[in-house]
């Protein structure tokens, strides 16, 4: 039987990558740890976001398949992001479980998605 951990890579497909790398490494405050070819990889925590240059068989945008990545204030994130060219696609808001979630659409056509933790917005409160 297969055991599984946490994401290890999710990748994006754009059209410019070189945009795509710049515009990302701002929004992340941090660097590529790889580059070649058609690709592009930051680490994030334990787990890697993967730009990749579209081909004749992935193109870029949002189709249904939605990873969250878990960050200490959504609200924070969605601001710096709209203010650079995301946009807010679904949310933000807190689900029943306590989480505060936000879906966002990329400049390139891509959703990227981040979750707050329920214990952490709770000690925000405090």
């Amino acid at each position: 039987m297969a055991s599984f951990d946490s994401v290890g890579n999710v990748f994006y497909f754009v059209a410019d990558l070189d945009a795509a790398v710049e515009w990302y490494a701002a929004r992340l405050n941090c660097q590529p740890v790889v580059r070649g070819g058609a690709l592009v990889a930051f680490e994030l925590g334990r787990s890697r976001l993967t730009l990749h240059a579209m081909d004749e068989l992935n193109s870029p945008g949002p189709s249904g398949t939605v990873p969250y990545w878990t960050v200490l204030d959504v609200d924070a994130v969605v601001a710096e992001w709209t203010a650079h060219g995301a946009k807010a696609h679904r949310g933000p808001k807190t689900v029943f479980t306590g989480e505060r979630l936000c879906q966002l659409l990329d400049p390139f056509g891509n959703l990227f998605a981040v979750r707050e933790e329920p214990s952490l917005r709770a000690d925000a409160d405090r």
